[in-house]
């Protein structure tokens, strides 16, 4: 039988927040690139978004993958491991925003498409993984 620890219950709730996050932003770029692609003048953005949800979605696969292949042996901190995940996770979640930043800044079609999004706050999230 596993043990719960308050480092256990943590680690889950950071994962869960992280995991959150990267499904929001999964389908921000969604609609995003749905709402670039009405217009022929947003093509060459939408394609921007589309290589940046690819980045998204192969990276989630490859970083679950090697979490599934890691050896369960004696020895291996469990917590530890499951702590570098999510780490991993919220460097790629910083990539994303990064990006879409950047994409944002850099398109005024874009910018006033996520100004007009109800956006949650999700920075108090992000500050707890800190």
């Amino acid at each position: 039988m596993k043990r719960i620890s308050y480092e256990l219950l943590q680690a889950e709730h950071a994962w869960m927040i992280v995991s959150d996050q990267l499904q929001h932003r999964n389908n921000v770029l969604a609609k995003g690139i749905s709402h670039m692609e009405r217009n022929p003048k947003g093509l060459p953005m939408a394609s921007r978004l589309i290589i940046l949800r690819y980045h998204l979605k192969m990276s989630l696969r490859q970083l679950t993958q090697e979490v599934r292949k890691q050896p369960t042996s004696h020895g291996v901190d469990p917590l530890a491991v499951q702590w570098q995940h999510i780490h991993q996770l919220l460097f790629l979640l910083r990539q994303i925003d990064s990006e879409l930043g950047r994409a944002t800044t850099e398109n005024e079609v874009l910018r006033a498409w996520m100004q007009s999004l109800n956006g949650r706050v999700y920075r108090s999230a992000l500050v707890h993984l800190n």
